[in-house]
């Protein structure tokens, strides 16, 4: 039986509190799992009722759910092994420390910050992106950053001659009959985020990289329903080896820290937690818009929290709080 009945409260209360406008979430257990919508889908211009099959701008999950799929697949494959230097993907890119596992687990030390990044045009912001400077973190910190996924993305088209948007597209989601999954979502379908020039997003990914870059980008850009997020976690937990394109041996490899000792832990494109009881990795990913996965291979348990916390507004503090106790109280309610 699926009880989980203090986290579900927490999350229900980021819709009376006001803290979000609505959530659909679900609880996995094994064979089992237990979902539920509550609150709306939008508060501005005006109010509209959320529905369980909303498909939500998946943000920051579009790192591990597209981009590093296909990486895993060619990994997979032998074809990668993730030594392999950048520069060798992209000459322009001219410091060959950087291997393609620092960008999976964000250990490259490349900065990120490109002056005037919102109004460069695609071209102008791949330059740039493919130009900045390696600081002194490279390998001394873990630093989540996007530029190091956009790499990436860049990266899968050079392999593929495809934009790494259609790759996912064409390697991961369709075959892995993900369709409810998509880069160009019907609007209708979507689930609005925030203001921009003051129109409501809504069906346009909420990340301006993801904009300027469109089929280029890997690190944002992605929408999906609960329906398909559940359908790929149990591909992640060993419920359904049919979802992922590679083999389950690749899939337990996740659940692993990449980083070495005195770095903060970190697997490939995955952020890790830790069962409070046996202390073995659970994998976590989260998206800015208000998205959350969080899988326990071991137990074969998962959590799936799905808001558009920047509706109206992205300055949403409160939200980070809530989703770190949120968080907190799976694991510990995981262990009962």
């Amino acid at each position: 039986m699926i009880d989980y009945s203090t986290t579900q409260n927490l999350i229900e209360s980021m819709v009376s509190e006001r803290i979000v406008p609505g959530v659909n979430y679900a609880f996995i257990k094994d064979k089992q799992t237990f979902t539920s919508t509550v609150g709306f889908a939008s508060i501005y211009p005006e109010v509209s009722q959320l529905s369980p099959f909303a498909e939500y701008d998946l943000a920051s999950l579009t790192k591990v759910i597209a981009t590093e799929n296909i990486l895993l697949k060619l990994y997979a494959e032998g074809k990668l092994n993730f030594s392999e230097p950048l520069h060798d993907f992209i000459p322009e890119f001219t410091d060959k420390r950087i291997r393609l596992f620092h960008l999976l687990t964000h250990t490259s030390g490349i900065r990120g910050w490109i002056a005037h990044r919102d109004q460069l045009s695609h071209d102008e912001l791949i330059d740039a992106i493919i130009h900045l400077p390696v600081t002194d973190e490279f390998e001394h910190k873990m630093r989540y950053a996007d530029t190091n996924f956009v790499l990436l993305g860049l990266v899968i088209k050079k392999i593929f001659k495809q934009p790494v948007q259609e790759v996912a597209t064409n390697e991961i989601l369709i075959p892995g009959g993900l369709t409810e999954t998509t880069f160009k979502p019907s609007k209708s379908s979507c689930v609005p985020t925030a203001l921009y020039n003051g129109q409501v997003l809504q069906g346009i990914p909420h990340d301006p990289k993801a904009r300027q870059l469109g089929s280029d980008c890997g690190s944002a850009g992605l929408f999906s329903t609960m329906a398909d997020l559940i359908k790929i976690s149990k591909g992640y937990l060993g419920l359904d080896p049919n979802i992922l394109p590679f083999s389950q041996d690749v899939v337990s490899q996740l659940f692993e820290n990449k980083n070495p000792a005195g770095l903060k832990p970190r697997s490939w494109g995955w952020d890790l937690r830790w069962d409070p009881k046996f202390h073995y990795p659970l994998i976590l990913h989260t998206g800015y818009t208000g998205t959350l996965m969080l899988l326990d291979r071991i137990k074969k348990t998962g959590l799936i929290l799905l808001t558009n916390r920047v509706h109206p507004t992205g300055h949403n503090q409160i939200f980070l709080a809530m989703r770190e106790k949120i968080i907190q109280s799976f694991l510990i309610e995981n262990d009962n």
